[in-house]
């Protein structure tokens, strides 16, 4: 019987476009913060931000092949501003505040079509809701779920840069059980991705619904053929319920 719903965030609750608003918002926002601790005011945009891409892309391969999340001042010391000569203790403890810009700001970040009517209905059954995402911020969740209205909604999150496991580690999704004394039988999960979430939910035994995503398309076609099987897709958040009925049913 599932009493918990899990759910996934980016790609899940809302999508993400990178617009040209959306940029000069984020590189705004990253030049404020190293403004504030006098690094690199003199690097042109196109650089310090071609820099910033690269190691983003360079720690987003190394996160994925390791399945860890590295602290916020590491993440932009060694990573995002690596090629960059200047003294690192200037940034010490400015990484979370730059991993947060990076998550919250850097794209357009579109609720899903009738988010909170279902998180509602999903609390007027009586279940329990969680998050369970992969994120290198640790506030940058509770001020999404507070943007979208949902934040007394999920009394539990579980971040990888609290715990530095990421999914598809069946590690993570463990963890969640043990803190939320339930077992694998009682949660579902939902989430976008084959590459992360129905990859790690078919490893920790977890019943997973998959909500369509054409945005990510491209970072699952390495993982389409390999097995990896969602125990239903949808393509609107409300569709949830209808699933939920359909398993209560089976199980008689």
């Amino acid at each position: 019987m599932i009493k918990a719903v899990i759910f996934d965030v980016g790609g899940t609750l809302h999508t993400q476009v990178k617009t040209d608003a959306s940029t000069r918002r984020f590189r705004a926002l990253v030049r404020e913060v190293l403004s504030q601790h006098g690094v690199l005011e003199e690097t042109d945009d196109e650089t310090l931000f071609s820099a910033i891409d690269e190691g983003a892309r360079r720690y987003k391969k190394f996160s994925e092949d390791h399945m860890t999340e590295l602290d916020p001042d590491v993440i932009w010391q060694d990573y995002f501003l690596s090629p960059f000569a200047f003294e690192k203790s200037r940034l010490s403890g400015a990484g979370e505040t730059l991993c947060c810009i990076f998550d919250l700001e850097e794209k357009e970040i579109i609720p899903r079509e009738g988010l909170q009517e279902t998180i509602q209905a999903l609390q007027s059954r009586g279940l329990r809701l969680g998050i369970l995402s992969n994120v290198m911020s640790r506030t940058m969740v509770h001020k999404i779920l507070i943007r979208h209205g949902i934040a007394d909604a999920f009394p539990y999150i579980l971040q990888s840069s609290e715990c530095k496991i990421r999914k598809p580690d069946p590690r993570i999704f463990d963890i969640c059980l043990s803190d939320m004394h339930l077992t694998r039988e009682e949660v579902i999960y939902v989430g976008d991705t084959i590459s992360r979430d129905v990859r790690g939910a078919n490893a920790a035994g977890w019943k997973i619904i998959q909500i369509d995503n054409p945005l990510t398309y491209h970072r699952d076609a390495a993982f389409r053929d390999m097995g990896y099987t969602p125990d239903a897709r949808i393509y609107r958040l409300p569709e949830i319920l209808t699933v939920l009925d359909r398993l209560a049913e089976k199980e008689g």
